[in-house]
């Protein structure tokens, strides 16, 4: 997620400009370093963790065969089959990911109101809530599994793992303010260095242990489900960290596009992971006491384990940056949607829109990760923890894309059920295995999720209702135009802020009652949120005459996309040139949340918890970049 959306000339927003300039060669070396860091470092553990983890089997060589078999279908049927042959064509204009889904299926209305909270929409919501926890476990468990190729090495680094991953993460989170922009260029090379070593790490096993591939044939892991009966759901719970990362090659389409994407991951991704897992097999096969360490640092000669972990850290540090950057564009899109409240955003560089920071969400999830290794000390601890928000992600997706294919596509429906079906037949199984660990660990990404689904319906349901609370101060412009009479008129233009676009706000009422003074120019400005990722300059701005010095503008952005007030004052010039954008003032509301609820109004808990939001949340002003001494607010109460 680092690598962004060009910017064009003009402030274009719609595509990245590399997409139509650069091969797909190009496009898929770079990918490979910003989408597949997740799914290509979870070798690492995930073998290890399925064969004796919590839910260790005996090390047989039909045990072997099925659990490779195993993980083989499980990437063919939801990387192969579910996320790059469907998922990527369910973009919306070339965004990617959940919350984009979702904008798809939900009904935008004109009044500028969030969206609702329909049974579609929380089940959204809360597997994004969870994709955002995974977003913090993957930085600590790739960490820790790396580093822990030391004890392989020498078991006198056992003590030191802890103390250098924590020391890694904090180095990782506190240089994101600098954005990704200038190392960026060296996470694709980096990880076709990784994925080369992975395969031929795999391959070097296989040849001394080819029976292996017998893995391949399907009725392995048909037999290992049947031998090991409800056992193998435990199992699931670990072959699902194979595929963890998958989500990521559809929150990232819009950075690279479906063709890169779909290239690295055929030609290059999935042939070395399978290999690698697979050498794993076959190194087991022939040594079963090697899975009592690292059987992915088991295939590694001893004399090369130190450079492989220095390798593996870097593969795994990108891995984690790809999930930060997700979470901060996942964050960013919660907050144009209307579900989340203003956090502060940071634009890395001047060159792509997608590379920004978020010093808040940075903190919070640094804190976390750190926190998350200090107290699991292990990969195969921090094992059980991880797999459930990614299981959760995934269900929620499939359920979603079931309703894309009904309404939005047309599909019927002896089309749409047997994929869903195929899609359901691992989500549920991975759902069910996952579920068992949140005694162990799971409840951690469990409340995480819990916290940020309660933040989020609490400030979609709290603006809504303060929106409809400041909706009923409006006059009607007919009425406010009859009460004036003999202005005073002075020199200059005025902007009044309104989120609705309809009447007279209160701040225009309440200055004209107070002053009797109108200015040449007085500008009713709506920021309007489109339904879609991105609206284009030439649909930016709309102005509607209401009467000789009166103006409505409304200017429309999408939810990848941040308002500026400079943006809007350029575009604005462009359409009426005759106005006087010099030295604008701004009148705003500000609102104040009244202690007293409505009898319809947000339960005392949600109130407390709405107000708090909104006290904290990043002010109107400095997110539109309105300066300081031109702006005029005006307190108004309102009940939620």
């Amino acid at each position: 997620m680092t690598a962004g959306t060009a910017v064009k000339s003009k402030n274009e927003p719609v595509r990245s400009r590399r997409q139509r300039t650069e091969p797909i060669a190009a496009l898929a070396l770079a990918a490979l370093g910003v989408v597949f860091g997740d799914i290509g470092t979870s070798p690492i553990y995930a073998f290890q963790l399925a064969l004796t983890g919590g839910y260790s089997q005996q090390i047989t060589a039909e045990n072997v065969y099925g659990l490779c078999s195993l993980i083989f279908w499980a990437l063919v049927s939801v990387v192969c089959i579910k996320y790059v042959t469907f998922m990527l064509r369910a973009d919306y204009e070339g965004e990617g990911g959940d919350l984009a889904l979702l904008a798809q299926l939900i009904k935008h209305n004109r009044t500028n109101m969030p969206a609702g909270l329909g049974a579609l929409a929380l089940m959204v919501l809360f597997g994004a809530s969870m994709l955002i926890g995974d977003g913090a476990i993957t930085p600590a468990i790739s960490v820790i599994s790396a580093m822990e190729g030391l004890d392989v090495w020498t078991h006198a680094a056992h003590a030191y793992i802890v103390p250098i991953s924590a020391i890694i993460l904090v180095i990782l989170f506190a240089v994101q303010k600098r954005g990704t922009g200038r190392i960026g260029i060296a996470f694709g090379p980096i990880m076709l260095v990784w994925f080369l070593c992975i395969a031929v790490a795999g391959i070097v096993s296989i040849a001394h242990a080819p029976e292996i591939l017998r893995a391949l044939d399907p009725l392995h892991a048909v037999d290992f489900i049947i031998r090991h009966g409800v056992r193998a759901l435990l199992i699931y719970g670990a072959v699902v960290l194979c595929v963890t990362g998958a989500e990521a090659l559809y929150t990232d389409l819009a950075h690279f596009g479906r063709r890169p994407i779909t290239a690295a991951w055929f030609f290059w991704v999935f042939p070395a992971l399978v290999l690698n897992y697979f050498g794993q097999g076959a190194m087991v096969l022939r040594n079963p006491a090697a899975a009592e360490n690292s059987t992915f640092f088991a295939l590694v000669p001893h004399f090369l384990i130190v450079p492989m972990v220095l390798l593996a850290t870097a593969a795994t540090v990108i891995a984690s940056q790809a999930l930060i950057s997700g979470v901060f564009s996942l964050t960013q899109q919660a907050m144009q949607l209307g579900y989340a409240p203003r956090f502060r955003i940071v634009h890395t560089s001047k060159r792509f829109i997608g590379q920004i920071y978020m010093p808040t969400i940075n903190a919070m999830l640094g804190i976390v990760c750190v926190v998350l290794v200090l107290t699991f000390r292990s990969s195969a601890a921090l094992g059980s923890a991880y797999g459930l928000a990614v299981t959760v992600t995934m269900c929620t997706t499939t359920v979603a894309f079931a309703q894309l294919l009904r309404t939005r596509w047309k599909w019927p429906a002896w089309q749409w059920v047997p994929v869903i079906a195929l899609f359901a037949a691992w989500d549920l199984p991975f759902l069910i295995g996952n579920a068992f660990k949140i005694v162990s660990g799971g409840w951690v990404p469990l409340v995480m999720a819990l916290t940020l689904f309660t933040f989020f319906t609490t400030w979609n349901r709290g603006r809504r209702r303060m929106l409809e609370s400041l909706a009923s101060h409006v006059m009607s412009v007919q009425q406010f135009l009859s009460e004036i009479k003999e202005p005073t008129v002075v020199s200059g233009t005025a902007f009044f802020l309104n989120p609705d676009p309809k009447g007279i706000p209160f701040v225009l009422q309440h200055e004209w009652v107070r002053t009797h003074i109108v200015f040449d120019n007085v500008v009713l400005l709506t920021i309007m949120q489109a339904g879609r990722p991105y609206v284009s300059p030439e649909q930016r701005i709309h102005v509607e005459q209401l009467a000789p010095r009166l103006l409505r503008v409304k200017a429309s952005y999408g939810f990848m996309q941040e308002a500026r007030i400079h943006d809007i004052l350029k575009h604005l010039h462009e359409v009426r040139p005759d106005i006087d954008l010099d030295h604008p003032t701004y009148y705003l509301a500000s609102p104040k949340i009244s202690p007293d609820s409505t009898p319809h109004g947000l339960p005392s808990w949600q109130l407390h918890l709405f107000r708090w939001m909104a006290r904290n949340a990043r002010p109107l002003t400095d997110s539109l970049g309105l300066p300081a001494n031109r702006v005029i607010e005006f307190g108004v109460e309102v009940r939620v």
